[in-house]
């Protein structure tokens, strides 16, 4: 427990006079009434003594945590209190006079003091952690969120605070044995047999785990982004599979070795190495993708992604509306975070599509693994819904990434982002419908049917112009969670845990049925519903877009093994 282990911090020192460097400031510094206050805030953990001040430590890594609070001058030469919290998963836990966290209910009146009536000088300066290792006690594949506040007893009734908090990955332990490798090079032996499904037990099946690998030159920025960003969602989304993502600058001297690697870690029966490696495209262009699909399930899920546009897009800062280069590389690098959140999700949902939780066996259909070809016409195209319907598919992992990175750093640009990608959606829709190309969330279900609409072989012989499948459908997302509150848990969880129970009992129909149990309204009807939602005017349809509060808020319940 997150308790016991801080409870080990016996370490925590304070200091009236700066004793190490000035770690970074943090943002968002408010008060409890609403008045502006001079104050500042500034917090860092480090690897070598404050030197140099990171986001993410390995799991035996010893770090120190450091906190310092410049006093504003109307408090200076008082006694007041100093609060130290800690965010770990949903939970807030305070740090009490004797050392230890105790669990907050976040009511002002309950809220414990880790130094009471401290003499309150220009600045305060609080050693949270030094040279501790996380991991070794207990905290492992964990992002801890540190605030502090202090308060004056010029005016006790206030408490002067962080916004943003000091966010800490500490990553699970991650060795050879686990990353970057397959576990299996085929299926095992079924376990059982049905008319639909073949069912599996893994060996990893009691202990998933989560790799970032990470190949070429990645800056640290980027690559603690990501890496705290999948910490987080695992912690909210559960983690039922292994988990490799790669995130790679396609630029790296040997990619040969980035190739092997991939290929090896998505192993697919009846196709050897060597063979995956001679048909990898070539690594000079963008890359994102993941998942865990029906032929690989047996090593779990995984993605790729690169970072290469953080450096070739970013200098285009001026035309992009940014202040600086460094203002659009810091809004890439949150994007390629959010990203591979994005990647994530088509991994857990399809892990959830296999998953049986009665059985707690995976369940392939025996349609996809002996008949793919009934699914796809002679040109190997989907011409049928294959899995689930693409809008489902794309916009409901568009949405998970920007709800679940709105949770975890309620400051970020994932609204604004959302608002963005409405307009120019909102815009093609005009444009199409301007010349008589009326759209439908229903023309998004499959391959063939996108293509044609996409293209110069739309009816009006003139393609559309938007993102149909991501931003349609992540608005359709939008649509379900203002219907019904209810539906979020829908959305991330139970439409992907419903459809192997309905693809039993309704073969290659059950994206369709498994729709209607979870969100109580046939996909037809919703179509229509929909469609018309969409031709409302944009402060109607803007207006159920959650607020950064609803969002950061908002609970559901994990998938479960």
């Amino acid at each position: 427990m997150l308790i016991r282990a801080f409870a080990l911090l016996v370490l925590l020192q304070v200091y009236a006079t700066t004793i190490f460097a000035q770690p970074p400031e943090l943002s968002g510094v408010v008060t409890a009434n609403g008045d502006a206050t001079a104050s500042r805030f500034f917090a860092g953990a480090s690897r070598n003594n404050g030197e140099r001040y990171a986001l993410e430590f390995n799991f035996d890594e010893a770090i120190d945590i450091d906190v310092k609070i410049d006093i504003e001058v109307s408090h200076q030469g008082s006694s007041g209190n100093i609060f130290l919290l800690i965010l770990w998963n949903d939970t807030f836990f305070m740090r009490d006079q004797l050392g230890a966290y105790q669990p907050w209910n976040l009511q002002l009146d309950t809220l414990s003091p880790a130094i009471s009536e401290a003499a309150l000088t220009d600045s305060y300066t609080i050693k949270i952690a030094d040279d501790l290792a996380f991991g070794p006690i207990g905290v492992s594949g964990v992002t801890l969120k540190i605030y502090a506040a202090y308060n004056s007893i010029k005016n006790p009734g206030d408490l002067i605070y962080t916004g943003n908090p000091l966010s800490v990955v500490i990553n699970t332990r991650q060795t050879s044995e686990n990353c970057a490798k397959a576990l299996y090079s085929d299926f095992p032996a079924p376990s059982s047999v049905d008319s639909v499904h073949r069912y599996y037990n893994f060996s990893w099946q009691n202990d998933p785990f989560l790799c970032t690998n990470v190949y070429g030159d990645v800056p640290q920025e980027i690559s603690s982004k990501v890496r705290a960003g999948l910490q987080f969602t695992t912690q909210k989304l559960g983690l039922l599979a292994p988990f490799n993502g790669f995130l790679l600058n396609f630029n790296l001297n040997n990619k040969d070795e980035y190739i092997s690697a991939v290929c090896e870690t998505f192993a697919k029966p009846n196709e050897p190495k060597a063979l995956c490696i001679r048909d990898t495209p070539p690594l000079n262009y963008g890359r994102a993708g993941g998942g865990a699909g029906h032929e690989g399930i047996f090593n779990g899920g995984g993605s790729e992604n690169s970072i290469n546009a953080y450096y070739e897009q970013s200098v285009f800062w001026q035309e992009a509306g940014y202040s600086s280069e460094e203002a659009m590389r810091e809004w890439y690098a949150k994007e390629i975070a959010k990203v591979s959140v994005h990647e994530f999700f088509h991994a857990h949902q399809q892990t959830l599509m296999w998953y049986f939780e009665d059985k707690k066996q995976f369940g392939i259909p025996i349609s996809l693994s002996d008949n793919i070809a009934s699914y796809r016409n002679a040109n190997k195209q989907h011409d049928k819904v294959f899995y689930t319907p693409r809008w489902i598919e794309e916009g409901f992992a568009e949405f998970a990434a920007h709800f679940l990175m709105q949770q975890y750093d309620p400051s970020g640009p994932e609204r604004k982002n959302i608002i963005t990608m409405l307009d120019l959606l909102l815009y093609g829709i005009e444009v199409s419908t301007s010349r008589g190309d009326v759209i439908s969330l229903g023309d998004y279900e499959y391959e063939t049917e996108i293509d044609l609409v996409n293209s110069e072989n739309n009816p009006t012989g003139i393609p559309r112009n938007i993102r149909g499948v991501f931003d349609l459908g992540e608005w359709a997302a939008i649509y379900l969670w203002n219907k019904d509150p209810k539906n979020l848990q829908g959305i991330l969880v139970d439409y992907w845990k419903n459809w192997g129970e309905q693809e039993n009992a309704h073969p290659r129909q059950g994206w369709k049925y498994s729709f209607e149990k979870t969100f109580g309204l046939s996909i037809e009807d919703f179509y229509v519903e929909f469609d018309a939602f969409m031709k409302k005017p944009r402060d109607e349809i803007l207006a159920i877009l959650k607020t950064n509060e609803q969002v950061s808020t908002a609970t559901f319940t994990p998938a479960s093994r």
